[in-house]
């Protein structure tokens, strides 16, 4: 039986993509990579034994935790330079994010070694003290950091961290202070002082979370932070416009979403509506036990006993010592007669 035409010619048409194809794999072997590494890779065949390239490539892996190829790319320059202190420096940050904690020291260590002014070296290492709560080696490298640089927002930044850790929060707040003094544009500094302002129940943390809010307009978090203190503080109102701005940058944010719930309950006449918030959360995080409890409470309080019940249960599937689901359940048996 002889093929029509059309179909002879498709069969041609497509084995010459299929070749095609297959010849600019062959020509250019990094094809399926992002456009940024494959140029770093033809820069690599060039200049084979260009240091920098693989200090480049060791970046861009790292930066996509891609961690082993960082290590390999980071390891090679070092190979064919190891006098430049930067190669180390990346070569900790590879460590550091392999939790690989010693080595990290070590290599720290090394680049102090090799220069004695590297004021990234010591500021990483107070970093790693303090992470791990050793915190009269973490001030020791911050005051080595000062010694070379005394307007270094970082260095006062870290330290702030580290006395307020310490729980000296006077000694913080003047060290995150000095830090914005240095740089207005801080976001870290302005949340800390937000963060420790609002531990001492002062209203101040409301600016200083408004600084970091400028600073980064849609950050949900600090939005959060401030909705919290309005609602510690029985401002209602003030924070439901926060929760309500959280959800207008994401509508499936649970903790928004359940304490707009929990103001409805408490108001005693806006069950319908926490019941809808609270189920919201819960779709958000199936998991959410105190949304999974509180929308029980409303149904409990609108005197909708089965549904409180079936939340109720549900609250002890997921913690079955949860005391105020088991308190919930003795009330409803009281109600009901059981």
């Amino acid at each position: 039986m002889t093929k029509h035409p059309l179909v002879i010619l498709s069969f041609i048409a497509a084995f010459l993509w299929t070749n095609c194809h297959r010849s600019q794999e062959k020509t250019n072997p990094y094809a399926h990579l992002p456009q940024a590494l494959q140029e770093l890779y033809r820069q690599v065949e060039k200049n084979p034994d260009e240091a920098k390239l693989y200090l480049q490539l060791s970046d861009y892996y790292l930066s996509h935790s891609q961690l082993d190829s960082a290590l390999n790319h980071v390891l090679i320059a070092i190979r064919l330079d190891s006098t430049q202190s930067e190669y180390y420096l990346l070569l900790s940050d590879v460590y550091f994010a392999q939790q690989r904690i010693d080595e990290t020291e070590e290599i720290l260590e090394k680049v102090i070694g090799m220069d004695p002014e590297n004021k990234d070296a010591y500021l990483k290492l107070a970093e790693l003290h303090f992470l791990h709560k050793r915190y009269k080696e973490a001030h020791e490298n911050i005051s080595a950091v000062l010694k070379l640089d005394v307007y270094n927002p970082k260095a006062y930044f870290i330290r702030g961290w580290i006395y307020k850790e310490e729980g000296d929060t006077m000694a913080a707040i003047r060290s995150y202070l000095t830090a914005v003094e240095q740089n207005p544009d801080y976001f870290e500094a302005y949340e800390e002082l937000g963060i420790v302002y609002h531990a001492k129940k002062d209203p101040l943390a409301v600016n200083y979370y408004t600084n970091a809010l400028n600073l980064q307009a849609d950050n949900t978090q600090i939005m959060y932070n401030i909705a919290m203190f309005y609602q510690e503080k029985g401002d209602n109102d003030k924070a439901l416009n926060y929760y309500h701005m959280i959800l207008q940058i994401d509508g499936e944010h649970p903790h928004a979403l359940h304490n707009i719930g929990w103001i409805y309950l408490v108001r005693k006449d806006k069950y319908e509506e926490a019941v809808a918030f609270f189920t919201r959360a819960i779709e958000a995080d199936s998991t959410y036990i105190e949304a999974i409890y509180n929308r029980g409470l409303a149904f409990e309080s609108m005197q909708r006993y089965d549904n409180a019940r079936q939340d109720y249960a549900y609250t002890l599937k997921l913690n079955d010592n949860y005391m105020p689901a088991i308190e919930g359940l003795n009330r409803l048996d009281k109600a009901q007669n059981r």
